[in-house]
């Protein structure tokens, strides 16, 4: 009954970004995500009871992303629109409250799992979207009028494993000491062990600016700590990256926390982003 939602993910996603011939008639219901890094895992619990479409296309940075009409559309339309919440979507947050406002159910990520101080990058931690999978389960089967609490739960229970997976490899590392393009690994670093010294754009957002005091501040804690590797990421200015790790002499290793690899889903997600780390590590 239940695939597991790393193998779950439709090659031919439907929707926004999607693509035409989907076999499912217009009368199934459409669950809206608002970004990839999600759809495998609603994939897994909604099973055939209804439609996933994305509005950020993979690999768009969320913070910047601007909804068209057709979105709003898609938005208006859905029996359940799913949002990281936190400003995640800043620019897709007065859509969403719009469409909740004529009776869209919203479910927001972030109100069913444990934060770090307004942290939205939720998802870089599988043990802390495994808290929001009993809800979520609960919000979709109240949405879509069918029990779908046996998915619910093997979903949970591939991300306990994912989990275990990503714990044993990373403590395989003689250390594992991380400067960031931006604050996105705050979950990740707590999870696994990993100590964020800091950033190159010292905020959640991608939208905020490096500064010359920060790199300074940053390059010298950086000497002190004898790190490995400058870890970018979509947003991070490939510049000043560049230049710090150059005064650092060590390598700049591009981590991908927003896109989803081809054929893939949340478990290669992830797994890439950790083999990303260890190599950038070893």
């Amino acid at each position: 009954m239940f695939r597991s939602f790393s193998l779950a993910l439709v090659s031919a996603t439907v929707g926004l970004v999607g693509c035409s011939g989907d076999d499912k008639t217009d009368a199934t219901p459409t669950v809206v995500v608002t970004y990839s890094a999600l759809e495998s895992l609603l994939e897994g619990i909604v099973g055939e009871a209804a439609r996933v479409e994305v509005i950020v296309p993979n690999g768009t940075d969320p913070h910047n992303f601007s909804p068209s009409a057709k979105v709003v559309e898609a938005l208006s339309s859905a029996a359940l629109i799913v949002a990281n919440g936190l400003d995640f979507e800043e620019g897709l947050e007065d859509a969403i409250k719009q469409a909740g406002k004529s009776g869209v159910p919203v479910f927001r990520l972030a109100d069913h799992v444990e934060l770090r101080d307004g942290d939205p990058h939720v998802w870089l931690d599988p043990a802390t979207i495994a808290e929001a999978v009993p809800s979520l389960t609960q919000q979709l089967t109240s949405a879509l009028g069918e029990d779908l609490q046996g998915r619910g739960s093997a979903v949970g229970e591939s991300l306990t494993n994912l989990d275990e997976k990503i714990m044993t490899t990373i403590n395989a590392l003689e250390s594992c000491v991380l400067i960031t393009g931006h604050d996105s690994l705050g979950y990740f670093g707590a999870r696994y062990g990993c100590e964020v010294l800091g950033s190159v754009v010292p905020n959640f957002s991608t939208a905020a600016e490096a500064t010359a005091k920060n790199l300074s501040e940053l390059k010298a804690l950086a000497e002190s700590e004898g790190v490995k590797a400058i870890f970018t990421e979509l947003g991070t200015p490939a510049d000043v990256a560049e230049r710090l790790a150059d005064e650092l002499g060590v390598d700049v290793v591009e981590i991908a926390t927003h896109l989803v690899p081809d054929g893939g889903g949340y478990d290669e997600m992830m797994l890439a982003l950790v083999d990303a780390i260890v190599s950038g590590l070893s």
